[in-house]
């Protein structure tokens, strides 16, 4: 699928691998995709978002805000709450049985999710990738650029990315018009 890719779009992808792992988040997601995207100082999609007023500071800032930092972020244990399990309980059946701190993790260390180095994407990143394919199909477009990418994430709609840019009054209009307009001036790049 990366065979189409310039090497603005591919960088934009290793990059955010390096914002997951930066994030000590276990898989890469949409919104590590968006930093990628910011983060490429050649890609047409990054500078699109950044004449919109958009910045990798002010996402990752959004990121945390949302899901945090680390693996041991308290989205699991609301959704366990939920159903009626109390963490805090089962922590100390498992203390009483097993001693002090065996449910705790290694400092600095995530596992869930990883094996050798590898960090996997979310069904979701997986899908703004695919549709960031179609996207370059439909334009005729020879190569799957930043544009796409940062296309297929707002055509994805669903994912963190997507909320981000949504509450930074971002979307397909604002986004078309800025790509527009970068072509326009003879900004547009397709390395």
């Amino acid at each position: 699928m990366f065979e189409r890719f310039t090497s603005a779009a591919r960088h934009a992808v290793v990059q955010a691998q390096v914002e997951a792992r930066q994030l000590s988040h276990p898989v890469i997601g949409s919104e590590h995709l968006l930093l990628g995207v910011l983060d490429e100082p050649d890609g047409l999609g990054g500078r699109a978002l950044r004449r919109l007023g958009v910045n990798p500071a002010g996402v990752r800032a959004s990121i945390v805000e949302i899901v945090g930092r680390g693996c041991g972020h308290d989205l699991d244990a609301d959704a366990l709450r939920s159903i009626g399990i109390d963490l805090d309980a089962v922590r100390k059946q498992v203390e009483g049985a097993f001693g002090p701190g065996a449910l705790d993790r290694p400092r600095g260390r995530c596992r869930r999710g990883r094996r050798r180095g590898y960090t996997p994407f979310t069904p979701r990143a997986k899908k703004v990738l695919e549709l960031a394919l179609r996207e370059a199909i439909y334009r005729k477009d020879g190569y799957v650029g930043t544009e796409h990418v940062l296309l297929g994430t707002l055509r994805e709609g669903r994912g963190l990315a997507a909320l981000i840019l949504a509450r930074a009054g971002i979307d397909r209009v604002a986004v078309e018009a800025a790509l527009a307009e970068l072509r326009r001036t003879g900004q547009a790049d397709t390395g």
